[in-house]
């Protein structure tokens, strides 16, 4: 029976895609990190709406909070720094309000260095390995229950981040985003990031940010040849959205909660969605979890 299903864990889905749709601009490079500090009570806002709607894990605004963002935003190297920072713990900080007395998870996210959907534009090894291991050292150091290392699509760069120590008291979650239903967006079979991922000791591996036909067409795969927990996020696009997040056509949040639901049949231990999606897409992603547990 169908109401033998387990209950997944609920990530949360879009911040741009919900600042956007309360009038607040999230351009590149910067995307939604200007955000922390000129929109703060909108982001605390934001994620307390998705734990509303049925979200028990939240991702930080931190998606582009790193030096390298804010340097091409035109800022000095110093400046750079310290704005990153301040966007970077401000994410943290709005993540922790949001959730306080309450039974969620806050993830740490961190995303690829360059742009999400161009893994040949990965800046090399050890200028990765610099870059990434400051930021995980101030999430290692901060209220959060996990880090995400989601959207990644470069075999190279995600070797280089899974290699970087994390606090042994924090779950490691990595997500990859997909060319089609066998490789990752730079040709790697993803057997091969199973194999990487397992070594390293990821917690949970999931896909997002990927057509939802390539994430469920990817099924068949993790459960062959993935042996712990996994998930899936996907956005809402018919095809795959364009550099600053938009979507040209657009799967309607009922038909995606509906379809979402064949990865819970398979067993999905997490369940969420990306670009596009907001906290009504996450209501009736639960809604349907409800409904098929008591059929």
């Amino acid at each position: 029976m169908d109401s033998e299903i387990q209950m997944p864990l609920i990530l949360d889905g879009a911040m741009g895609t919900a600042l956007m749709m309360r009038g607040i601009k999230a351009p590149l490079p910067l995307w939604s990190a200007i955000a922390n500090y000129e929109n703060f009570n909108e982001v605390v806002s934001i994620h307390e709406e998705y734990i509303k709607n049925g979200s028990n894990v939240i991702t930080t605004n931190s998606f582009r909070s790193t030096p390298r963002t804010f340097k091409k935003a035109g800022y000095s190297k110093t400046d750079a720094i310290t704005k990153s920072e301040r966007s970077l713990m401000l994410s943290i900080e709005a993540a922790n309000i949001a959730r306080k007395g309450r039974s969620v998870l806050v993830a740490g996210s961190i995303a690829p260095l360059e742009d999400c959907y161009e893994p040949n534009d990965f800046p090399g090894k050890n200028i990765a390995k610099d870059e990434y291991s400051h930021l995980i050292n101030i999430f290692n150091h901060q209220d959060v229950d996990l880090l995400l290392f989601e959207t990644m699509g470069n075999f190279d760069e995600i070797k280089t981040i899974l290699e970087i120590d994390i606090n042994p008291n924090k779950k490691k979650w990595l997500s990859i985003v997909m060319k089609n239903e066998n490789q990752i967006l730079d040709g790697t079979d993803i057997t091969q990031v199973f194999g990487l991922a397992y070594k390293n000791s990821v917690d949970t591996l999931l896909i997002n940010c990927s057509t939802i036909q390539n994430t469920l067409r990817a099924i068949p795969k993790i459960k062959r040849y993935w042996p712990a927990n996994w998930g899936v996020y996907p956005n809402l696009g018919e095809e795959m959205p364009t550099k600053d997040g938009y979507i040209d056509h657009k799967i309607n949040d009922l038909e995606i909660a509906e379809q979402l639901m064949l990865a819970v049949k398979e067993g999905t231990n997490v369940i969420g969605a990306c670009c596009g999606s907001t906290p009504n897409t996450i209501k009736l992603i639960i809604k349907n979890l409800k409904n098929s547990r008591n059929r």
